[in-house]
């Protein structure tokens, strides 16, 4: 899975880094970063000017502004129950079709 951090200012990146890094403790992830000033960011910077960092798990935004270690945990969380329950949805019609 990948974790996106979307951020303008090194600070408010430093502190998103601190608090997902308490969460790499127990949980692997792939991180990225963007800075919504960087030319061809345009878009995330309309979207995230107020509300910087933004979270993003697998593309999907799961937090934006104050978030912690305990908001991605729980974003993880929710994020894997989805995906297990596709996957599982998915391998019942391979085992119906079969």
């Amino acid at each position: 899975m990948r974790l996106t951090v979307k951020f303008q200012l090194k600070t408010l990146l430093q502190v998103a880094k601190a608090e997902l890094a308490k969460v790499r403790k127990v949980r692997a992830f792939e991180l990225e970063t963007v800075n919504i000033q960087d030319p061809g960011q345009e878009r995330w910077k309309r979207k995230y000017v107020y509300w910087i960092p933004a979270l993003h798990i697998d593309g999907k935004e799961v937090a934006k502004g104050r978030w912690d270690a305990d908001t991605v945990q729980q974003a993880l969380d929710k994020w894997q129950q989805t995906h297990k329950s596709h996957q599982e949805h998915i391998d019942g019609e391979k085992q119906n079709a079969s």
